[in-house]
C-alpha cells in the first residue's frame, strides 16, 4: 500500500498525518464535516474556547456514529430473522414437494 503524508487542520491547529492513500478522501471529508460543525457550534452557541467547541463537536458526531451503528444492527436482526424465515418455508416446501411425489 502506498503512505501519503498529509496535513490538514482542525480547529484552526494543523496536524501533519501518515496514512493511506487510499483513506485521503475519507480523512478530508471528516475534516471538512469536523470543522463545519466547529463552525455550527461556534455560531450556534457562541463558544468560543476550541477545546469546548471540539468536545461538542466530538460528542454529537460519535452519538451520531453510535445510532447508525444500533440502527444497522436492528436492520441486519431483522433480515437475519427474514433469511431464517425463508429458509424455514423453503425446506418444508422441499419436504411437500418430496412428500407429494411420494
Amino acid at each position: 500500500m502506498s503512505e501519503i503524508s498529509l496535513k490538514v487542520e482542525i480547529a484552526g491547529g494543523a496536524y501533519p498525518l501518515k496514512l493511506e492513500a487510499k483513506d485521503e478522501s475519507n480523512i478530508k471529508q471528516a475534516v471538512e464535516l469536523i470543522n463545519k460543525k466547529i463552525s455550527e457550534f461556534e455560531k450556534k452557541f457562541g463558544i468560543k474556547d476550541k477545546k469546548d467547541v471540539l468536545a461538542m463537536v466530538s460528542l454529537q458526531l460519535v452519538s451520531e456514529l453510535v445510532n447508525d451503528k444500533n440502527t444497522a444492527e436492528n436492520e441486519l436482526s431483522t433480515l437475519k430473522l427474514v433469511l431464517n424465515d425463508v429458509s424455514e418455508q423453503l425446506r418444508q416446501h422441499q419436504i411437500n414437494i418430496k412428500n407429494a411425489e411420494g
